[in-house]
């Protein structure tokens, strides 16, 4: 019952508070988005804070009254998580897969983690480059709310490489199509630890949430979190909830992918039932490393909802019943309430 408490509590506080301030807080962003200048880029920058609007919503999850009772992260996560998924968009559909033309871009996501550092041009190498500053404008926004937890200098470094890791994934994983297996496989095994035991797509996908940013912030709201509770969370969330929150992004795309002709993580398991075996595999042993957390029913709250959030998707409907639920029995009743309610909330 004590999990079910806690459970409604965060439920009724993400429904509450963190929607409503989402959606505040990205009227002025959206405002940006509709003045640049340049047709292409203005499509793409509201087409991503129209689609992509419950990435900060679900990061959201870290901004309640709860957890961060200053509400210092929200500052941060808007301008971030648009700036990711802006750029993500200019790179699905933008005209280049130049490697360096979309490092420099990604460039502004290591200049928004890195409060005290240079700025860059990051159109420099782009075909298009009059955004009329809307890039600036979320890379200082981000930088200017980082200045505001006391505990930052005490998470910087693993936050600046989760960062890293982040921008490395999107210009290997939007690189030349011939290129990109190659690139990734030899990146993971440059980069990964090998007690992990993880397939080199389950170490791509890890890389690939934003989540574990949230996280160390909501550590960095006491100005001196001690180093073994940085290194816990790091820990959790690279590699295990990060990869399991992408993972399960890619399993409900799978069809969509396809079609598109797009890189699908969850295709590279042998066949559903070992994605499923996999992926289980990567939830299990988060709600094992959370346990020894302080706050380890929180991150089980996350896993759980995760599941129960990307299992809601209608296009799981595409992909084969049985391991889609026996996925979504893993999380048990947390994960089917999460479950219900994001069918609601999906529902015309």
């Amino acid at each position: 019952m004590a999990e079910w408490g806690d459970s409604l509590r965060w439920a009724r506080e993400y429904f509450r508070d963190v929607r409503p301030t989402v959606v505040r807080g990205l009227a002025p962003l959206r405002a940006r988005a509709e003045a640049i200048p340049h047709a292409e880029l203005r499509s793409q920058a509201l087409s991503s804070l129209n689609t992509k609007q419950f990435h900060c919503e679900g990061g959201g999850v870290f901004a309640a009254p709860s957890r961060d009772p200053d509400s210092l992260l929200m500052p941060f996560l808007l301008p971030y998580q648009t700036l990711c998924d802006y750029l993500d968009t200019v790179t699905d559909r933008g005209p280049s897969q130049d490697p360096a033309d979309l490092r420099q871009l990604h460039q502004a996501l290591i200049d928004a983690a890195n409060p005290d550092g240079p700025y860059h041009d990051y159109y420099a190498l782009h075909p298009y480059g009059n955004d009329g500053g809307y890039i600036l404008s979320l890379v200082d926004d981000a930088r200017q709310a980082l200045l505001a937890f006391p505990g930052f200098p005490s998470v910087r470094r693993p936050f600046q490489r989760l960062v890293q890791l982040y921008v490395d994934l999107q210009v290997y994983k939007h690189g030349p199509e011939e290129a990109r297996v190659p690139a990734l496989t030899q990146w993971f095994r440059q980069e990964a630890d090998p007690r992990d035991h993880l397939q080199w797509w389950e170490f791509a996908a890890a890389t690939g949430s934003t989540l574990g940013l949230f996280a160390l912030l909501n550590a960095a709201q006491q100005p001196h979190p001690s180093q073994a509770l940085v290194d816990q969370i790091t820990r959790l969330y690279f590699p295990w909830v990060g990869a399991l929150h992408i993972l399960l992004d890619y399993y409900v795309d799978q069809e969509e992918d396809r079609l598109g002709g797009d890189l699908n993580f969850v295709t590279y398991y042998r066949d559903p039932e070992a994605a499923v075996s996999g992926i289980r595999r990567i939830y299990r042993t988060i709600l094992a490393e959370a346990a020894a957390l302080p706050d380890g029913a929180f991150h089980q709250y996350v896993s759980k909802g995760l599941l129960g959030f990307y299992l809601s998707d209608q296009k799981t409907r595409r992909l084969p019943a049985s391991p889609t639920c026996r996925l979504l029995v893993s999380g048990g009743s947390i994960s089917f309430g999460i479950y219900l309610a994001a069918l609601v909330g999906r529902s015309p």
